[in-house]
């Protein structure tokens, strides 16, 4: 399996989307996906289909569509 960096850079040429590292304590824990101004819910559904796939892409098991899933779910329990 390859690095978190390996991620950040998948991302990046994949699909065009700026991902960095946790600052502070949070470096290496976390990342966080780069925007300007305005986003909502089908972005965020977008960032997290491109992030499954690059998981999948560099060794990661995980079943797609699942993190997808998950923040469609909390969508619906928060939505109007």
């Amino acid at each position: 399996m390859r690095s978190r960096q390996s991620a950040v850079k998948e991302l990046r040429s994949r699909f065009g989307a700026i991902v960095s590292n946790g600052q502070g304590s949070m470096r290496g824990q976390i990342f966080r996906l780069a925007h300007l101004g305005y986003y909502d819910a089908l972005d965020l559904f977008a960032a997290v289909a491109a992030l499954e796939i690059t998981l999948v892409k560099l060794g990661h098991r995980l079943e797609l569509g699942s993190g997808v899933r998950a923040a469609e779910e909390v969508y619906l329990r928060h939505s109007q």
